[in-house]
């Protein structure tokens, strides 16, 4: 969660230690062979640039983008064929964003001396311009971070799965309710806006399958649609009565048209890159975060971009055909993989503005779990319905002993 790089060396031994330990389990097909081919790809190309680049980067390359690669071959194995590993990350997040909602509400001290510290460090401004950026930032919930990217899209993850229990399979128990809930509270309050704007889809299209559908859940969301347009109106009472009409302007514009707008200035800031693109790119971890960093000039909020400067066209165009293809086979499985298929969309998605596959927290870890895990789903199809049928028996008869003892703890 927290991407301490100098100190992460244990957690590249535990990713090893777990795929040598899951690898005897792995039903090898050919689409394994696809994704090594492009794991050594990524080693190999700091080798054959023409020019050396820090060794340093290269490391971080490999800590930032292979480690979270490996949970490919993880997900494959026998071991995580249910969605024990989704059920197992609600309640780490849940806590993280009940804390980001406290830190967000109430400003302790301790947290706003840490976040305006961090901030005023990062930006290399003058004071009015950074004066702008701090309370823009502080506007934004980001819980045990000073940035809002980790809770802006874990809370997406967190809304999908708790959704496809609630709406979709209608297996879930009260703290599925509570994540559902908080998480598309924090979502709003991080303002991502990708990550808003795609939960927003998510919830219409989600909206639609479950009326045609006909399924038992579907009247939460109309629910909290209706919630939703009485909160929105609250919060917009709110900005224009009690906010500084100045800084509603500053966020407005930020949002809107600032120099990080996901299209036209962005794509404009990357100009100096486009001639550093070839067929074979510049080398793993040349342009990432942590070539930023290190003080080097890199792309952090394009992967579109930064992928084809560091491991070329070839490497984007493997990059993109295993996770196109792996979206079609999960487009057969659909009822099955419904949170690992919406989070790989996802993914496509946010490239466009954001360096998702090597930001060192949640997001590249999962969206290879989520790859792995359609794979290995889509090997076990005819067998998908007895197992999950099965699956949720067991989640329902848990539920049923948790009420039982909670009963008995009443009384």
């Amino acid at each position: 969660m927290f991407g301490f790089r100098d100190v992460s060396f244990a957690l590249i031994l535990v990713v090893i230690g777990a795929v040598l330990v899951c690898y005897s389990s792995i039903r090898w097909k050919w689409f394994d062979g696809v994704v090594f081919v492009y794991l050594l790809y990524c080693l190999v190309s700091y080798f054959f640039v023409e020019y050396a680049y820090s060794f340093r980067l290269y490391y971080l390359g490999i800590r930032s983008q292979i480690v979270p690669l490996l949970f490919y071959f993880i997900a494959r194995s026998k071991q995580f064929k249910t969605d024990e590993f989704f059920e197992n990350f609600r309640q780490p997040l849940f806590f993280a964003m009940l804390c980001g909602v406290y830190f967000y509400f109430f400003q302790p001290y301790f947290y706003v001396s840490y976040k305006a510290d961090v901030i005023w460090n990062n930006f290399d401004s003058n004071v009015n311009d950074l004066s702008g950026k701090l309370l823009y930032e502080f506007t934004r919930m980001s819980s045990f971070w000073p940035h809002s990217y980790f809770i802006g899209y874990s809370s997406l993850f967190l809304f999908m799965y708790a959704a496809k229990k609630i709406v979709v399979d209608n297996c879930y128990r009260k703290f599925d309710l509570g994540c559902f809930a908080l998480s598309f509270f924090c979502l709003f309050f991080a303002q991502q806006r990708v990550s808003i704007a795609f939960g927003v889809l998510f919830l219409v299209a989600l909206t639609f399958y479950a009326t045609m559908r006909k399924l038992p859940a579907r009247n939460l969301l109309y629910m909290l649609w209706g919630g939703t347009i009485v909160f929105g109106i609250g919060i917009f009472f709110i900005v224009m009565n009690y906010l500084d009409v100045d800084f509603v302007e500053y966020i407005l514009n930020r949002s809107v048209n600032y120099e990080g707008s996901l299209v036209g200035d962005r794509f404009a800031l990357f100009d100096t890159f486009f001639k550093d693109i070839s067929f074979f790119g510049s080398g793993l971890g040349r342009y990432g975060h942590g070539a930023v960093e290190e003080g080097y000039m890199g792309i952090p909020d394009s992967d579109y971009i930064r992928v084809a400067a560091e491991l070329g066209i070839f490497g984007l165009v493997l990059l993109l055909g295993i996770c196109l293809y792996t979206l079609s086979c999960g487009l057969k499985i659909f009822k099955y993989a419904f949170f690992e298929f919406c989070t790989l969309c996802f993914c496509l998605v946010a490239m466009i503005g954001a360096a998702v596959w090597e930001l060192g927290t949640l997001q590249p870890f999962l969206y290879w779990f989520c790859i792995g895990h359609i794979q290995s789903k889509f090997d076990r199809r005819d067998e998908l319905q007895v197992e999950y049928e099965t699956y949720f028996e067991k989640i329902r008869g848990q539920g049923d002993k948790d009420e039982e003892d909670a009963v008995e703890e009443d009384e």
